[in-house]
């Protein structure tokens, strides 16, 4: 029996709704769990977060059809989102780096000069050069953690937060 596509919809927003980006810097520096993320053991922390746990109410009751189809949809986002990223990071941070170093070798006297005229423009391109890829990979970790959540979800081990 194949799975509603209605509900297997419905269900992803609402998994994918408790891995909001805006909230990935709150959670990274305040969550006790990302504090913990040494050692052999890092699973444990996320079958422990409350994302997770929401995350887990969101998937009580599917079948495992759904379920089989959440998880491929999870892949499917995390595989567009690293290929993204990727874009991005290459986009943003290899090409300028390689036309810099390229005009340092070239034009050494040129690149100075420019760099000397336009600092404030300079200093802008940096901080958005490194702030998109940031943002990204901000978005590929969430991405990830969806498809974490919904695979430990199916082995068992996350439970839904208490009422």
């Amino acid at each position: 029996m194949s799975p509603d596509p209605a509900e297997v919809r419905r269900r992803f927003k609402a998994v994918a709704r408790c891995y909001p980006l805006w909230r990935f810097i709150i959670d990274l520096f305040f969550d006790i769990n990302s504090w913990r993320m040494i050692g052999a053991d890092v699973t444990t922390l996320m079958i422990e977060s409350k994302s997770a746990g929401r995350a887990a109410g969101a998937m009580v009751g599917a079948s495992p059809e759904t379920l089989e189809a959440l998880a491929s949809i999870a892949k499917v986002n995390e595989q567009r989102s690293s290929d993204i990223f990727r874009a991005v990071f290459l986009g943003y941070v290899s090409a300028p780096v390689a036309l810099a170093a390229m005009l340092s070798d070239a034009a050494p006297d040129f690149l100075s000069a420019f760099a000397s005229a336009y600092a404030s423009v300079m200093v802008a391109l940096l901080i958005g050069a490194l702030l998109f890829p940031a943002t990204y990979f901000c978005g590929n970790w969430r991405a990830k953690q969806i498809v974490w959540a919904i695979e430990l979800f199916r082995a068992g081990a996350l439970t839904p937060l208490a009422k």
